[in-house]
Order: structure tokens, then C-alpha cells, then sequence
């Protein structure tokens, strides 16, 4: 994806999908604004990038209440103009939706709910007045269908598809693209972060997953094209197809017992 006059903001970009979004942006010449917890980490993301010179990296955990506000603030301050948002950050809780710590859930939520409905917002205000840009918002293949042991993390993902479609329609007379991006199982550290014990599993998730290279390239493409949304890996645009025949209620029970067997 050729670059603007300016940046792309990658959040979650210290690893996993998102180190690969700043890097494939780079490669194209686009000046990257990397965010994270970590700083260190995202220092060192920051300063491996190759690509043009005055890449970016602001240290901002925005699984708390006013972070994408912050963000947004450091950035005005920072003199940056951000033409391409991805939203990759991004959390998850596995286990019965009984049982999560509530402190745990708030936290998921504000970082998969809210920091991204108010960093769209915030930037894409920002692009309106300007008449341009790109909105690339990563959720998740699970966010099509209710998913036991995934319950408020899918409940999440689905969020982001329904708020990305609507955002899309909103600023189509605004010159800025919007596209929702639903990745399967990538190899990330995600299962272990999600708090899956289970070996079967993982080996199960390793098997059918995708590298994040493949992922990130799959969503800027779909983005300079202009999609609406889509769904990454043959295997789950299939299963996306069966399961959107049977009634909503199907797709649960199906997937429940097939958590069932690997856990």
C-alpha cells in the first residue's frame, strides 16, 4: 500500500500482527506510529523498522478508561497526522464466561470495544477535515458467530464488524475507506494470553493457523481495494459460508462441542 503525506498509526504493533502491519507499512514508505505497553519493546520494534525515517513509538495501554484519548492528544502534540489507523490491539479471555474476573472482562472490553470506537472517532475526525484516509479495524473470524468459552471475546469481535460496516457507510461521502478485517487462528501468543491451557488444543489451533505476515498482508490488500470486510484463510471463508446456512443458534452448539473434544 503506497504511502501518503502521512503516518499510519498501528496499535497492539510491538508484536504479533501488528509488528507485521508496521512493517509492511514501512516497507511501502509509510513513517509508522507504533503503540503498546511495553516500552522497551515497542522501542525496539520502532527502531528495527526499515523503510523512511521518523517512525514513531508512544507507549499507551489502551485497555484504560480515556487511553485512545491520550493517544490521540500525544499525536496532535507530536505535530503527526495520522492518514491510516489500524486497529490491531486487542485481548481475550477463554474459559466460562461465568468465571472471568470482572476486572479482567472491563479491561477486554475497553480494549476491544471502546479504545477502538473512540480512536475511529478521534482520527477519523481528523481525516473528514482533511478529506482522506484509511481505516483498517481487525476483528475476528469468531465475531460471526456466538462462541462458547470465547463468549464476551467474540461478543467483542462482532462489535467491531458491526461498528466497522456502519463507520464505512457514515464516511463514504467523506473520502476515507473503512475496512474490518476477520483473521482465524494466527500464530501469535494469543492462546497462551487468552489463558488456554489445554495442549490439544494449541496444537490444534497451531495447525490450522496462518502467520501474521500472511494476515497483515491480507488486510492492507483488502483495504487499498476497498472491501467492506473479509475474512482471511480459505478453511474459514468456507466455514463462514456453512455456518451463515444454519440457524443461529446451530453454530454455538456446534462449536461448543467441538471446544469440547480438544479441551
Amino acid at each position: 500500500m503506497d504511502a501518503t503525506n502521512g503516518y499510519a498509526l498501528v496499535t497492539g504493533a510491538s508484536g504479533g500482527i501488528g509488528l507485521e502491519f508496521a512493517r509492511q507499512l514501512a516497507a511501502d514508505g509509510w513513517p509508522v506510529v507504533l503503540t503498546g505497553r511495553n516500552e522497551a519493546t515497542l522501542a525496539a520494534a520502532r527502531d528495527a523498522l526499515g523503510g523512511p525515517a521518523g517512525h514513531r513509538a508512544i507507549t499507551c495501554d489502551l485497555s484504560r478508561q480515556g487511553a485512545a484519548v491520550e493517544l490521540h492528544t500525544a499525536c496532535i502534540r507530536q505535530g503527526i497526522a495520522v492518514e491510516l489507523l489500524v486497529n490491531n490491539a486487542g485481548s481475550g479471555k477463554f474459559g466460562d464466561a461465568t468465571g472471568h474476573a470482572p476486572a479482567d472482562v472491563e479491561a477486554m472490553v475497553n480494549l476491544n470495544v471502546s479504545a477502538l470506537t473512540n480512536l475511529c472517532a478521534l482520527f477519523g475526525a481528523d481525516m473528514k477535515k482533511r478529506g482522506h484516509g484509511r481505516i483498517l479495524n481487525v476483528g475476528s473470524f469468531v465475531g460471526l458467530n456466538a462462541t462458547p468459552y470465547f463468549a464476551a471475546y467474540a461478543a467483542t469481535k462482532s462489535y467491531v464488524l458491526s461498528f466497522s460496516l456502519a463507520l464505512r457507510e457514515e464516511l463514504r461521502q467523506s473520502g476515507i475507506g473503512v475496512t474490518c478485517l476477520l483473521p482465524g487462528y494466527v500464530r501469535t501468543g494469543f492462546d497462551d494470553s487468552a489463558g488456554i491451557r489445554s495442549e490439544r488444543y494449541k496444537r490444534f489451533s497451531k495447525s490450522n493457523s496462518l502467520g501474521p505476515e500472511a494476515v497483515a498482508r491480507h488486510g492492507l490488500e483488502a483495504l487499498e481495494r476497498g472491501v467492506a470486510y473479509t475474512i482471511v484463510g480459505g478453511r474459514n471463508r468456507f466455514a463462514a459460508a456453512l455456518f451463515g446456512l444454519l440457524p443461529r443458534t446451530t453454530p454455538p452448539r456446534i462449536m461448543k462441542k467441538f471446544i469440547d473434544s480438544l479441551v
